[in-house]
């Protein structure tokens, strides 16, 4: 209740858990699927991830993002993480506008983690939605 009542909205929310040092992979995601990135964060004991939220994609807060790229020197990777199909959700709107820096100068270039390309958001199936949801959270965690 603290927080609803005497917060602030974050437009760009870095990880408060991650060590910059050990850092090899940035995550971008948003939403609630953040939450479910964490609990397999915690699960598979990955201190060399930092999940970080978008929570405002218009306008994209490239200084504040910049900040925290610049705070992870040492990541090598950085990852575009949604559950929508990639043709879905704000995968799209990214490529064309995160024109962002790594701390070496170069432009970095986002891979994505998505679900793959459908015409419909939803699976029509729980079981199938299960199935879609972990394999695109498998994907965010493997060495690839």
């Amino acid at each position: 209740m603290e927080d609803f009542s005497n917060g602030e909205f974050h437009e760009v929310i870095d990880d408060k858990s991650a060590d910059p040092k050990n850092i090899k992979r940035l995550v971008f995601c948003t939403g609630k699927f953040y939450f479910d990135l964490l609990v397999e964060k915690e699960k598979l004991q990955r201190n060399d991830i930092a999940l970080i939220r978008l929570e405002q994609l218009f306008p994209l807060h490239e200084e504040k993002i910049v900040q925290i790229v610049q705070k992870y020197a040492n990541a090598v990777d950085y990852v575009w993480a949604q559950e929508e199909p990639r043709n879905m959700g704000s995968w799209s709107y990214l490529l064309q506008r995160f024109e962002i820096r790594d701390p070496k100068g170069n432009r970095i270039q986002l891979k994505v983690r998505s679900g793959n390309y459908y015409s419909v958001p939803a699976p029509g199936s729980s079981t199938r939605f299960k199935r879609r949801h972990a394999k695109i959270i498998e994907s965010v965690f493997d060495n690839q």
